[in-house]
């Protein structure tokens, strides 16, 4: 018997493999090889999850503003109290829902302080165009962490206080209780800001 195998072929490669290995090449060992650009590269990627955490505390923040304005707004002068108990109940939960996000804000913070001494000698290391991008980025990540820790805290505030006012009787006839809630939500934003 005779066994016949396949001819070996040799794969095509591409006339630009050549290049594209030693682009390759050169691009791993500037990052593997440079503790700078490896740290960089690991810096930026957790600053934009950090941003995106962040960002999205912000928008929860000032769409939960905006939907319970409207929601109260829409609420008849009297409700009955398991209404009015449901509407608290969902006032609550939103307020501590703001709360596990000032919660998180303060964990970020503190872990960015925890790192400030990686970020300063990470900074030393650096010139120019770097070190001025990352000095930025320090100075937007606290920013927009104290934009949103404080927007979550003003929101909370004003749910607090809409709580207080419909259990004094805001939906069901207090007079004085209600022209304060009707405040209270004349100060809630139009999702502006």
């Amino acid at each position: 018997q005779v066994v016949l195998s396949r001819p070996t072929r040799r794969p095509r490669r591409s006339p630009h493999a050549p290049f594209a290995m030693k682009l390759f090449a050169v691009c791993a060992a500037s990052f593997l090889f440079t503790a700078d650009g490896t740290s960089m590269m690991l810096r930026k990627t957790a600053a934009m999850s950090m941003a995106t955490q962040t960002g999205g505390m912000l928008g929860e923040s000032r769409a939960a503003e905006h939907f319970f304005k409207e929601f109260i707004q829409a609420l008849p002068k009297k409700i009955s109290k398991e209404k009015q108990a449901a509407v608290i109940e969902n006032l609550e939960a939103e307020v501590a829902k703001l709360e596990g996000n000032v919660n998180k804000i303060k964990d970020i913070e503190k872990e960015e302080q925890a790192h400030k001494q990686d970020s300063e000698h990470l900074k030393a290391t650096m010139q120019g165009k770097d070190k001025a991008m990352l000095e930025k980025m320090d100075e937007w990540s606290h920013r927009m962490n104290e934009k949103a820790k404080v927007g979550a805290m003003d929101v909370m505030s004003k749910l607090k206080n809409a709580i207080h006012l419909i259990k004094k009787g805001a939906l069901s006839g207090n007079k004085d209780a209600e022209a304060k809630l009707g405040d209270v939500l004349q100060r809630m934003s139009s999702m502006v800001g």
